[in-house]
């Protein structure tokens, strides 16, 4: 069908451009999966998975909630590719709050809008103009299991429409769905003496992310893997006082589609002057992605409860940065 290749086809320019870690994830489907939300994750090199204690940890590493006491609310919005295509975004909106006696609960919804395209036949005149999307709503939950280990789950559900039913050849829609868990642990290492150093303040976290049955659109023919992923990293703060910290992250990503693609490696740090402000930067190295680029952001921090934070991020080669702003609200 035209229009569904079309569009199947900017689904994959998304892919190869939208994220730091994409091409690592091997050829997959649900490219909403695997757009990293916050602003300042990706200011710090898309290392996030051991300090994922805010709303859009349920999107890295969904056992960081277990050590959030309050109601945590988390936004991004950002053009994927503004200078290709102005109605290309995507959306994120995340939640978490504490349950006496239970644990953290948490819930998200990532939008990815692919805009509107031509519809064509034999000829190149067009016959109308249909629109593709995907969305992803996820329940999250989150436990302490000590008080220095957190587990925690997602389940979500992925929907992804390419085509309506009369822009495609079949005359059948081209839209499917699938289902996915996201697991993950985060350890608070306990402080420790190393060569006679103290070593406290660092975390250490990993999560298998997408585990679920490949999307079928009109057949099994075009049936796509979910994107698979074991993202594994540490945090570190050697330096911590009440006018200023410093902190340094690395994490690795392994996909888990296709084995013959190489990790991609990320590094990060963040410099907070007086709960105030923030300033970040970090490293993406993905050979296959042909990213091999800085990051870097800032943050601002409103009476420990308000974060408004912005990041460059590298795209492949022969693109341009792109920008990405996001909000956190603290209650």
């Amino acid at each position: 069908m035209v229009g569904m290749l079309k569009k199947a086809s900017l689904g994959l320019l998304i892919t190869i451009i939208a994220s730091g870690a994409v091409m690592a994830q091997g050829e997959a489907g649900a490219d909403c999966l695997i757009i990293p939300p916050s602003a300042r994750a990706n200011g710090m090199g898309q290392t996030y998975v051991s300090m994922s204690e805010d709303a859009t940890g349920i999107w890295w590493n969904p056992a960081g909630m277990a050590f959030i006491d309050n109601i945590v609310v988390d936004l991004m919005h950002t053009q994927l590719v503004p200078d290709l295509a102005s109605d290309v975004f995507y959306e994120y909106v995340g939640a978490a709050f504490k349950v006496e006696g239970i644990g953290t609960v948490g819930a998200a919804i990532v939008y990815l809008t692919y805009g509107d395209y031509e519809v064509t036949r034999l000829t190149p005149d067009p016959i109308g103009t249909a629109s593709a999307w995907e969305v992803c709503p996820t329940v999250s939950g989150a436990v302490k299991i000590m008080d220095s280990i957190g587990i925690g789950m997602n389940l979500k559900f992925v929907y992804i429409s390419l085509a309506p039913e009369w822009a495609a050849i079949e005359g059948q829609a081209g839209k499917g769905h699938s289902v996915a868990v996201d697991i993950g642990g985060l350890w608070k290492v306990p402080e420790f003496n190393l060569l006679g150093y103290r070593i406290s303040r660092l975390n250490i976290g990993a999560c298998v992310s997408n585990l679920g049955p490949s999307v079928t659109f009109i057949n099994a023919d075009q049936a796509a893997s979910l994107p698979r992923n074991l993202r594994v990293g540490f945090s570190y703060v050697p330096v911590s006082s009440p006018e200023a910290s410093f902190m340094i992250a690395s994490e690795v990503n392994r996909p888990l589609v296709e084995f013959d693609r190489s990790n991609t490696y990320h590094v990060g740090g963040e410099f907070l002057y007086i709960n105030l402000i923030a300033v970040r930067a970090g490293y993406i190295h993905d050979r296959d992605g042909n990213i091999k680029d800085p990051t870097y952001g800032l943050g601002f921090v409103f009476n420990k409860k308000v974060r408004i934070d912005w990041a460059s991020i590298p795209q492949s080669r022969d693109l341009g940065r792109v920008h990405r702003w996001s909000v956190g609200v603290t209650f």
